[in-house]
């Protein structure tokens, strides 16, 4: 994705983060890892403002781009129809369990069959 982000460079953009917030900021630079240096950073949904100046860091980005201006603000979410963002993380419950059983066939399948 970094490639694609300079044309980004000093102006406004909209990030998502893993964590399920949803900034709005200048970005004023970025490395090949998508770590991001953002400035005049605001909630999207609340308006409140974060940071003058903030790096992210690119593995908590799950994805930025440019923030469509033409109403004239940065907060265009703001009201009760705004949804509040779910984790992105992947969890699965039991996932040791599901794995055994992955273990077990794989090792049913690899031995040599007694008949």
């Amino acid at each position: 994705m970094s490639p694609l982000l300079k044309d980004f460079l000093n102006k406004r953009i909209v990030v998502v983060t893993t964590e399920g917030q949803c900034v709005c900021a200048t970005l004023e630079g970025f490395d090949k890892s998508t770590n991001l240096l953002v400035s005049e950073v605001r909630d999207r949904v609340s308006g409140a403002h974060i940071a003058t100046s903030y790096m992210m860091r690119g593995n908590q980005i799950v994805c930025c781009g440019l923030l469509d201006e033409t109403d004239g603000s940065d907060t265009a979410l703001v009201g009760p129809e705004a949804p509040t963002l779910k984790d992105t993380k992947n969890v699965v419950h039991d996932e040791h369990l599901i794995w055994q059983r992955v273990w077990a066939s794989k090792q049913k399948a690899a031995s040599p069959s007694l008949e």
